[in-house]
């Protein structure tokens, strides 16, 4: 049984048995390549340094700078009524928010900085997936919490101090033998001590 042909003998090198349809032609045609645009070289720069490089290093120009190089605010612009905190999300699993709660990034308030801190959930993390969340809370519940907690820690210091008075004046009417005696006691918050004086010699 002879082949059966598609097409015509005078096509040239093209197979006999090819169709031909213009979609087989497409299928055949090599792409060629297109230009579709240009990119502008100076936007590739990701990182746009505002310091001279023949200057001096940040940290000897702002003797706060250790502190405020991990400042969210250098990351994001929000209220000035807001405390910035970062909370990391294990603590957060143990603890809950406490009161915090997470920046948005879509928040109309919130104007970031660096696109990169997006996280899918539209919060704003440093450290990618699984990193801390910046969250926030108004200054004045902040510098409550720091009064309360300062009026807590002076009772129970206070406390203590008062126990430690106690204990000498029993000793000393020979609760705990005639032959034990506190000439004084100093509680050990009042005592001065630097790293120094407790290095060997």
């Amino acid at each position: 049984m002879p082949v059966r042909q598609y097409g015509t003998a005078s096509i040239g090198p093209q197979h006999l048995d090819q169709a031909k349809t213009s979609s087989a032609e497409e299928l055949l045609e090599i792409p060629q390549p297109k230009l579709l645009g240009t990119i502008d070289p100076d936007k590739l720069t990701r990182h746009q340094f505002s310091f001279a490089e023949d200057g001096p290093p940040p940290w000897e120009v702002d003797p706060t700078w250790i502190k405020h190089n991990s400042d969210a605010r250098r990351f994001v612009d929000v209220p000035e009524t807001w405390e910035l905190r970062w909370l990391n999300p294990r603590a957060i699993d143990r603890t809950g928010l406490r009161e915090w709660q997470p920046v948005m990034a879509s928040d109309s308030r919130v104007s970031l900085k660096v696109p990169a801190l997006r996280s899918p959930e539209n919060y704003v993390r440093r450290g990618g997936i699984g990193g801390d969340i910046l969250c926030f809370m108004p200054k004045s519940w902040v510098e409550s919490r720091k009064r309360i907690k300062a009026n807590q820690v002076q009772i129970r210091t206070q406390g203590s101090i008062d126990l430690q008075k106690r204990t000498a004046e029993e000793v000393n009417r020979g609760n705990f033998g005639p032959r034990v005696h506190v000439d004084s006691a100093i509680h050990p918050t009042h005592t001065i001590a630097s790293q120094e004086d407790m290095a060997d010699p």
